[in-house]
């Protein structure tokens, strides 16, 4: 997501997650890393990989059986996260299956010590919660058209966008990784559209495929880790 991000942020997007770290995944990691079909701006450089602030993890408040409300504690902010749509499951060029949802997300600074609480001792107040560590690599396009994309550097904000990223997530002492596509805003992103984007990066990766049973939302991944 880009800095400058209004509140509320609203997304159209579609993730998967696999087993293991990106290293595990070698030729997703190259796709990701080097797979350029749209035009990049001169200010674009090589992929960078970066934690979160202080090393510390996300915390997730777990909610079993709604996938559809994800809440966590992220670098001081409290974030909400709600599903506003879920448009199904989509075949992107054909092979690479994936659940395309809509979002709305809220994002809260100086959260009131009450509530920090919960986030700090869960199992004092019999609420689970989930520490997520994470290593992410993000690419960010500006697009004012399907036809009219522009790959730019990240940390910008501009009124349309799409960012592709890959995450490495350790949960629980298990090593995974994600990939995932998030177009802003979601009212300026008919379905057709973002999926004619999302395929002209996957039509690249062409040695692994992205499938249906492992394509979630955060909230619904973590409510299958916690099974």
């Amino acid at each position: 997501m880009p800095q400058g991000y209004p509140t509320p942020f609203a997304s159209i997007e579609v993730r998967w997650f696999l087993e293991g770290d990106a290293s595990s995944h070698p030729y997703v990691r190259n796709w990701f890393e080097n797979y350029a079909p749209i035009p990049r701006s001169s200010d674009v450089n090589a992929i960078a990989w970066s934690g979160r602030l202080g090393g510390q993890p996300d915390v997730y408040l777990l909610l079993p059986g709604h996938a559809d409300l994800g809440i966590k504690w992220r670098e001081g902010m409290l974030q909400v996260k709600g599903l506003v749509e879920d448009l199904g499951l989509h075949a992107f060029c054909g092979r690479h299956e994936g659940n395309i949802q809509r979002w709305i997300k809220w994002t809260y600074a100086d959260l009131p010590a009450a509530y920090r609480n919960l986030l700090d001792a869960p199992d004092d107040s019999g609420i689970q919660s989930a520490d997520v560590r994470k290593r992410r690599a993000l690419r960010m396009l500006r697009v004012d058209t399907a036809d009219a994309a522009l790959e730019v550097a990240t940390g910008q904000w501009f009124d349309r966008g799409l960012g592709l990223e890959m995450t490495e997530l350790e949960l629980a002492g298990s090593h995974y990784c994600s990939i995932g596509f998030e177009a802003f805003p979601s009212d300026e992103w008919p379905r057709p559209e973002f999926v004619a984007v999302v395929e002209r990066f996957l039509e690249g990766l062409t040695e692994a495929d992205l499938l249906s049973t492992s394509s979630f939302s955060y909230p619904a991944w973590l409510g299958s880790q916690s099974r």
